[in-house]
Formats: C-alpha cells, structure tokens, sequence
C-alpha cells in the first residue's frame, strides 16, 4: 500500500498526532487510539483520528514528523500494519563514493533514476560515503543533490567501487554499524575471480561450461599452452576489462596483447621463458588467474560475448534475468567489455544470425539458465549477502555457451535507459528493497 505523508502545518499538538483518511485506516486495519509509527530506525507513538473528508493524504503533526525524520518536502511512502504498528518507507541507502554532496559521476544518474522511481512508487533515498557523518546523508531535489539529516535505512546498497576501500577500517566500523542495528546491506563485498571461479566448479551443473583457470604461474602457463593455442591472464582482483593479456600461438611464436595501455602494439615472445619475463613486467607483483581462451562468436573478426544482469528477487533461490545485452570489441581489442570500447547489442538478433531461430533459441535458454544457476550458486556459498550479479557468458562458433566471469557489482553504464527512463536495475533494486523491507517489518511485528 502507498500513500502519502504530509505536514499539519497549522497544528500546534505536542507530541506525535496523525490524522488517517477512512479508506487508508480500513486498507490497513488501524483503529482510532493510539499507533505506533515507524521510519527507518525512528519510532512515534501517536494519537490517531480519522478523517472524513475524503483525502487521500495523511496528515502527521509537526512534531511527529519532525521526531520521525520524515523527509521535507513531504514524499510518498509505502505503507503496511502489522499488530498495531504502522511500517512506512522503505528507506533505501546507496553506499558510494561521493563528490561534495553528491554520488560520482559513474553512479550519480543510476542514483537520480532510484529517486524517481522511489517518488513515484513509495519510498525515500539517500546516498552516503565511508566519511559520511552518522545521521547524515546526500539527497535528491530541485534537480541537486544536497546533505542533510537523514534516518537509519532498512536496505543499504553496497556500490563502493574500490577493493582498498572495502578492506579499510572505515568500510569495517560502517558495516559493523548495519549489522549492530540488523540494517540489510548488501552486496556484501568484491569477490576475486578465483573465488568465483572454484565456487561455480564446485557446481556440477555449472563445471562443463567453465574454461580451465587456475592462478597464473610458469608452471601452470607451460601446461596450459601446451593444451590451448589461445590463454587470458586476468587479475584476480580486475573489473572492466582492465590489466587483461591475451596470449596467442602463431607460426612458433607468441603475440601477448593487453589492456595496460591505450592502443598498444602486441608484444613478440619467442618461446615460454620468454613470455614469463615479459609476463612479469606487466603483471609485477600482483595475482593474475590463467583461463583457456574459448573461439568465440564473432563480428566482422571482433570477439562477442553477453552479459546477463541477474538479481534476486526474494529467497536465495529467487533470481530472476533483469536485462542482457551482446558485447561487440573494438577494432582490434582483445575485450569487449564497453569500458574498453565494446559496442552493445540485443542478444536474440546476433545468435539467431549465426545459428538460426531454433537453435538460437535454444542457446539462449540455456545462458539463461547459466546465469540464473551462476547467481544462485554465489549466493549459497556463505560469502555475504549478495542480491546482483553481471555474469558473462561466451558461446562458440559450435553453440554452446561458457560462464567467463561473475561480477558483484557490474557497471551501470553497460545497461541502457529503458522506457520510461528507469533502467532495469533500478527497477530490480527497488523489487528486492520492498521484499527486504517487508521482511524487516515481519521481524520487528514477532
């Protein structure tokens, strides 16, 4: 149920009042008396009237509002009852960097889309960072974002871009912090590839369409060259396509290209000596995971994958595909990811293309089960609570598709605006924030 909240601006009522239209006391099987109101981690006793006027707006006495730290001006708000006490909200949180008072650029309209649809749909967002002051946090309004004095979120959305960031002691006390006050926070953290990696492969389901990785070594480089003409070295803690080398066998020789800088010439090595030395020049002391190199579907000679964006929706079975999209690489790139000049496309067109209608859609069916199988896979492994994943999948010039990479927190700028101006990610947070809150409501009625 939504509905909105506004001041009595006229009321003079010490304490906490709220005046109910009939409709809205009937929907929720309040009694006049007294109530118990509930906004983030704030909680209001207060005399409750009806009104008859045939508003659809509840009215809340200065005081209550004030107490409540119910945003200004008034926003529409979910609401339900259970045993007496009124659950408004939910009030969502986005954990982030911040510039001044505002999110970075690279989450800010991914933020200002989640302020609109919460306007509209019930609910109240704000944005803050590791430094953020407890009780304080960036909102949106007049078209800027501005700090003020914000409740406890239920749901806090974990975006921190930056592995340091999480392992510092500023991401510890703030965590601590949700979980001292049961506040549901998720995604819980960065998974390195070899994490994802050995948890799918412990999936049986999941092992046949898993290219062979193992972490990056001499020993390990000459075995796997020995069985594949084509190796990537990624790094273990890398996102975006950034740090990758592709190893290729040609003639005898080696070509090493990589992502290290723009628009770089492949490296020439002569034998698998030679590779480690120019491997430990641009790797340093970093860990790198080897994975087989899989002949992949192609456009005009440029590699393409898909990356599915699967979130859950409820339990930790629940998940469903909220968008996918074909990647495309650049002219002479070695990844396709769109950070590194990869071009979007929809996926049924490209696979039907190469394989036909039947088949095509056959494939695509089983990337969807890939994914939906990958996500649920990570979450059961214990590691934290996770609700996004952005798996991608490789499918060969044979049909069958390969789980090449999960991602905790794939890049929102991979994925569109759709109708409306609400992307689907934004569309599945707010789904998940809703199942939480009611969750959170339950626990706090038992």
């Amino acid at each position: 149920m939504a509905s909105t909240i506004a001041f009595r601006h006229d009321d003079e009522t010490k304490g906490a009042a709220a005046e109910i239209p009939r409709a809205l006391l009937s929907f929720l099987h309040i009694s006049n008396g007294e109530l118990t109101i509930r906004f983030g981690g704030k909680t209001a006793t207060a005399k409750v009237e009806t009104d008859a006027s045939g508003k659809t707006v509840m009215m809340l006495s200065a005081d209550g509002y004030k107490h409540l730290k119910l945003p200004v001006p008034p926003a529409r708000m979910r609401a339900f009852c259970r045993q007496g006490a009124l659950e408004l909200g939910p009030v969502i949180a986005v954990l982030t960097e911040l510039t001044g008072s505002a999110p970075s650029e690279n989450i800010r309209p991914f933020c200002e889309e989640l302020h609109h649809l919460l306007e509209k749909e019930g609910g109240y967002l704000f944005v803050e960072g590791l430094d953020s002051r407890a009780g304080t946090g960036c909102t949106f309004s007049d078209d800027c974002w501005k700090t003020r004095e914000v409740p406890e979120p239920d749901i806090v959305y974990n975006r921190i871009h930056s592995r340091l960031a999480e392992k510092s002691r500023q991401f510890e006390k703030k965590t601590a912090a949700y979980k001292e006050k049961r506040i549901d926070f998720f995604n819980a953290k960065y998974l390195t590839k070899m994490e994802v990696y050995e948890c799918l492969y412990a999936n049986r389901f999941l092992r046949p369409y898993l290219p062979e990785t193992c972490r990056y070594g001499p020993a390990c480089l000459a075995e796997k060259l020995e069985a594949s003409s084509v190796l990537y070295v990624k790094p273990e803690n890398g996102s975006q396509g950034r740090g990758i080398i592709r190893i290729e066998k040609m003639e005898g020789r080696f070509l090493l290209g990589h992502t290290h800088k723009e628009n770089s010439l492949p490296e020439v090595a002569e034998n698998v000596e030679d590779i480690v030395k120019k491997m430990d020049q641009l790797t340093g002391t970093l860990p790198y995971i080897l994975q087989q190199g899989i002949p992949l579907l192609s456009a005009d000679g440029r590699q393409t994958d898909f990356r599915f964006l699967v979130w859950r929706t409820g339990a930790k079975n629940d998940w469903q595909i909220a968008s996918s999209l074909a990647r495309t690489a650049a002219d002479d790139a070695i990844v396709s990811n769109l950070s590194q000049g990869g071009l979007p496309a929809k996926p049924a067109p490209l696979i039907f293309h190469h394989f036909g209608k039947e088949k095509g859609r056959l494939a695509l069916e089983l990337m969807h089960e890939l994914a939906e199988a990958a996500a649920i896979t990570l979450c059961s492994a214990g590691n934290g609570h996770f609700a996004e994943f952005g798996i991608d999948i490789g499918v060969d010039r044979e049909g069958k598709p390969w789980v090449i990479e999960a991602n905790v927190k794939p890049s929102k700028a991979a994925f569109g605006v759709s109708r409306g101006g609400i992307r689907p990610s934004v569309k599945a947070l707010y789904r998940y924030g809703l199942f939480l809150w009611t969750e959170r409501g339950m626990e706090h009625a038992g």
